[in-house]
């Protein structure tokens, strides 16, 4: 029996309306696996529990125009230009032991080696290419679903990672 997967991309560069779009897949598709791929152009995403203010560089981000949004998980801020691709898996939570951050990080790193790097599972939620982190991930579980998400850093611009 062959496993279907829905696959969804955004269109969008704007961070509002991803982590809107990203939310209403959560709340409204209620059945079904889902995976969606989005990018965010010079924005900083805060997790759901951070302070903003002991997250962000205020002056640096006001002198570059970087927006500061806000997401429904836990986690660490992350800085998202268009060298980082983020990614979302949306399906049915299951049963409590399929409750790993392995279930989601498995086939990413899978991915990643599939294209010839040494990608492998680091620390509670990172995702490790050669030992330096490429990928953070957080989760949110929500009546019964689950959206587990994390970025891709391909190619973002160091300086602007390390400002904001």
């Amino acid at each position: 029996m062959e496993h279907w997967v829905t696959y969804l991309e955004t269109g969008s560069q704007d961070p509002y309306y991803n982590l809107a779009f990203e939310e209403y897949v959560l709340t409204r598709r209620r059945e079904g696996d889902y995976l969606l791929l989005w990018q965010n152009d010079n924005t900083i995403v805060i997790g759901q529990n951070q302070n903003a203010e002991e997250e962000i560089n205020r002056a640096f981000v006001e002198a570059h125009g970087i927006r500061v949004v806000r997401r429904t998980t836990g986690g660490g801020a992350v800085y998202h230009d268009l060298g980082n691709l983020n990614y979302s898996f949306i399906t049915d939570a299951g049963d409590a032991e399929r409750l790993t951050m392995e279930r989601f990080t498995l086939p990413v790193t899978a991915a990643l080696r599939g294209l010839g790097l040494r990608a492998e599972a680091g620390g509670r939620n990172d995702i490790l290419v050669e030992g330096r982190k490429v990928s953070g991930t957080a989760q949110r579980l929500l009546n019964g679903r689950i959206l587990h998400h994390g970025t891709l850093l391909f190619q973002a611009d160091p300086g602007m990672v390390a400002g904001a």
